[in-house]
């Protein structure tokens, strides 16, 4: 598996995440993001992001319900889109894999999308995880829909 060049958002999309993460804050939120893939099938295309509930009820840690998961895995097959990311926040850390993060991520295919909370303003970014040989995440750009058309 290839790491992608690029993850783009399209305009209110990175706002509909971030919404939906400080609205569990304290608490680690989680969804998952859909994607098609650009003809070059190095750009990652985000279409859709399924906000999740997080079952631990942590600030340390996430896991999404399993029935959600379900759920937005069939939509996603039914539109033809795949997972892209899976996404979570660290409402007092930085917007990078902790040990943790690491340890426990178990789709290489998708990349990890962490949005930090922890200061004004929030900071997404995204990683690739699945070249774990050696073990270290590659940051992915993340890039606006809007930036490509100026």
């Amino acid at each position: 598996m290839k790491r992608p060049d690029s993850l783009v958002l399209p305009p209110g999309l990175k706002d509909q995440i971030v919404s939906h993460l400080r609205s569990v804050a304290p608490l680690e939120g989680v969804g998952l993001l859909a994607v098609s893939h650009d003809l070059s099938g190095q750009s990652r295309i985000a279409t859709w992001y399924y906000p999740g509930t997080n079952q631990d009820c942590s600030p340390t840690r996430y896991t999404m319900a399993p029935d959600e998961v379900l759920r937005s895995f069939l939509d996603m097959e039914q539109r033809g889109w795949s997972l892209g990311g899976i996404v979570h926040s660290h409402p007092v850390g930085p917007a990078s894999p902790s040990r943790t993060d690491m340890r426990e991520f178990r789709y290489p295919e998708a990349l990890m999308v962490i949005v930090s909370l922890a200061g004004d303003a929030p900071d997404l970014r995204a990683w690739w995880l699945g070249d774990r040989s050696p073990f270290r995440p590659a940051e992915v750009p993340v890039i606006s829909e809007s930036d490509l058309r100026s």
